[in-house]
């Protein structure tokens, strides 16, 4: 796990986990880094020390699985507590060590692997374009917790450590070498013998700065710095994420104590965090779960991996156009397809652009640009679809022109070619119904916007056969997607409960709610924006038609009560021709040149007068939430989700449910069925037959059933 190369006086100790494409911070990596250090240390012959790693990366930080395991209530506290000490032990020894320790990194650094770079007393990378590092640990709902939150500050200043400790996003080499997180970058062949130079050179110097009495915080004050982040994370997570207000504080009282205290501090605030809730539901879902996901535990086994090579893409438009891009970046040559040839060559040359940017802002090398668009032709007719493994339709919403699309291109589709079709709504069955091949019909739900939405959702209808699912899901993993499988039915999983969302809003609005009420129970929820703002992003017309289309599909006692009339208010703007941001006016105003506001103004000539007693903002929040996770539930009664994993990662992936709570199956579970259906039935009766539970989760409630054990 651990060899040692000496020469010199020189100890290079190299970290290779076997069975591993990573190296991972763990129990047995520390004891063995433990011992090759102690061995190091110990040899007189030996006067400084390197590490670094015989991996492409240097570390990708802890070992998840661990960590969660720690984290279980039938581990004891006392057991995780050291833990996840033993790591800041041994990094505190690293960095009090008599000899000079050089950290050398060949590669990626995150969590726990750049909390080790940091216990080093100089810090050298390979100039790897695509390493990184950074401390992601917020974005699981924890801390740093061997050091990071203590050193960083202490190394950069407060105010360059704070966006990199709360914001968990990595900085490539370049941005870190100019922040003083690292001393040096070098080419990859030049780092060993580059890291071994600043020993013996007295670069690298033993003992810690902030171990001296003379020691001053870079950067001066960090109060100011401090109430500034503090203000922001408040704003943005609504006192919903505990990590972040962990950190400030973690900051604030850690730089007025003594390094040894202040890493004390650390593990103590590290500790509650590790074992509570969110950071159980955020790791759970974020890692476990996506990772679940992308390793297609859905795909049918007996059916050999597949690859798409020519990838036809039916209609040119915005949503057309991003799966083309990320297609054509994954290496796949694509057809882009619409009415004219010169619409298609328009969506093209939109394409070039869009990538244009990615290169000036140094996200897109221009020779990955020039390959990637050289694979894209366009064309003004489906005849160009010859050939092609898998075409995929995003035209308009409409079943008639779908079914027009479907045969056209068929007709010129190879036998073993698959169509999919990207319909948010429309059942595949039915569209299905126009195709001579359903076995070789499937949907393929993708977010906007694309290049940026991580979630495919894959819909199979009754006739799709496993091996068109085992290829749809390869492709998927193809263009580095994250994929769902539900089965058919209206609206399919996501649109359903997104759905849910904005029509309580606008339910809540007809009712006489103040509107900003409305917006505010929304974001303290955790959404990322209210549900009359995402109302005016969907399109009130377009809102307005599913209305009638999901009114024709549902059935039970509820559904008549689920949406009432059509919106009296929705219905009386899009009469107006206010149909929300795509025509400059909504329920929201946009004025040139300025952000957004609400237009209560004239809201309050359509809406009814709103009542003298409003209701408390616990109880919106509380209605916003229940109806996602009661359409969730009606989902998984219907058979069209089965998978906890896929109901949470669909979930933050699709419609930005709020990740504290992990997701609809994760925030049942911790309610617990039994009080969740209890809840329901009694809102059901104070606020409409639309939130009764549906029978079989009533059942399963009964006998204590939870959708994870």
């Amino acid at each position: 796990m651990i060899s040692t190369e000496s020469s010199d006086g020189i100890a290079v100790l190299s970290i290779d986990m076997p069975g591993r494409a990573m190296n991972v911070l763990d129990d047995a990596l520390v004891a063995a880094l433990e011992a090759a250090f102690d061995r190091a240390m110990t040899d007189d012959a030996i006067r400084g020390i390197v590490i670094t790693s015989g991996k492409r990366a240097f570390m990708a930080g802890a070992d998840l699985a661990r960590i969660a395991s720690l984290a279980a209530a039938q581990t004891d506290e006392a057991e995780a507590r050291d833990a996840i000490a033993a790591f800041g032990r041994l990094f505190r020894r690293i960095e009090c060590a008599a000899k000079p320790v050089v950290g050398a990194a060949n590669g990626t650094a995150l969590g726990g692997g750049l909390e080790l770079l940091l216990a080093t007393r100089y810090r050298i990378a390979a100039g790897d374009v695509e390493a990184r590092f950074g401390l992601p640990e917020v974005g699981l709902g924890l801390l740093p917790g061997a050091g990071g939150t203590q050193r960083l500050p202490r190394l950069l200043g407060a105010a360059a450590a704070l966006p990199l400790l709360l914001d968990g996003r990595p900085i490539d080499a370049a941005a870190a070498l100019e922040l003083g997180l690292l001393d040096a970058v070098v080419p990859a062949a030049q780092l060993r013998e580059a890291a071994c130079e600043a020993i013996r050179s007295g670069l690298a110097q033993a003992g810690a700065p902030w171990d001296r009495p003379d020691f001053t915080l870079p950067g001066g004050a960090a109060a100011p710095v401090l109430q500034t982040h503090r203000q922001r994370v408040l704003a943005r997570s609504r006192g919903n994420q505990p990590a972040p207000l962990a950190i400030l504080d973690l900051v604030e009282r850690g730089l007025a104590l003594s390094i040894d205290d202040a890493l004390a501090l650390e593990l103590e605030a590290f500790m509650p965090l590790l074992r509570g809730r969110v950071s159980r539901n955020m790791l759970r879902t974020q890692f476990f779960a996506r990772q679940w996901a992308d390793k297609l535990s859905r795909r049918p086994a007996q059916v050999a991996p597949t690859a798409v090579k020519r990838l036809g893409m039916l209609g040119a438009g915005f949503m057309g156009a991003g799966i083309a891009q990320v297609s054509a970046l994954a290496g796949i040559d694509v057809v882009l397809v619409d009415r004219s040839e010169a619409l298609a060559q328009a969506s093209r040359e939109g394409i070039a652009r869009a990538w244009q940017a990615d290169v000036d802002k140094g996200r897109l090398a221009a020779s990955a640009r020039d390959a990637a668009l050289a694979r894209i032709a366009a064309a003004g007719d489906v005849s160009a679809l010859s050939g092609c493994d898998l075409v995929i339709e995003a035209v308009a919403e409409d079943a008639a022109i779908k079914a027009g699309v479907i045969r056209r291109t068929e007709a010129v589709l190879g036998e073993g070619g698959l169509f999919a079709t990207n319909t948010s709504a429309l059942p595949i069955d039915e569209l299905a119904q126009s195709s001579v091949r359903p076995a070789n019909f499937i949907g393929l739900h993708f977010f906007s916007p694309v290049p940026r939405m991580a979630l495919v959702e894959v819909v199979v209808g009754a006739q799709t056969s496993d091996a068109t699912l085992a290829r749809a899901l390869d492709y998927v993993r193809q263009i580095r997607k994250t994929p769902i499988v539900v089965r058919d039915g209206y609206g399919f999983y996501t649109t359903r409960c997104v759905d849910a969302y904005y029509r309580e809003g606008l339910r809540m609005l007809a009712d006489g709610v103040d509107p900003a009420r409305i917006e505010r129970a929304g974001v303290a929820l955790g959404m990322p924006v209210g549900p009359l703002a995402l109302a005016d992003e969907v399109g009130l017309d377009v809102i307005q038609h599913i209305v009638h289309f999901f009114r024709s599909r549902e059935a039970g006692d509820w559904a008549d009560d689920r949406h009432g009339p059509v919106n009296p208010v929705v219905d009386a703007l899009v009469a107006q021709g206010r149909c929300g941001r795509k025509q400059g006016a909504g329920l929201y105003a946009y004025p040139a040149g300025a952000p957004k506001q609400l237009d209560t103004a004239h809201i309050a000539t359509l809406a009814p007068a709103g009542a003298r007693r409003q209701p408390h903002e616990s109880q919106l929040v509380e209605r916003l939430l229940y109806v996602q996770l009661l359409e969730a539930a009606r989902c998984w009664a219907e058979g069209v989700i089965e998978h906890a994993d896929e109901i949470d990662i669909g979930a933050h992936l699709g419609w930005a449910f709020p990740i504290h709570l992990g997701g609809p199956a994760a925030a049942i579970d911790d309610i617990g069925a039994a009080a969740f259906v209890t809840r329901l039935q009694a809102l059901a009766v104070r606020l409409g037959a639309r939130f009764t539970p549906p029978a079989r989760l009533v059942q399963a409630a009964a006998s204590g059933f939870r959708f994870r054990p």
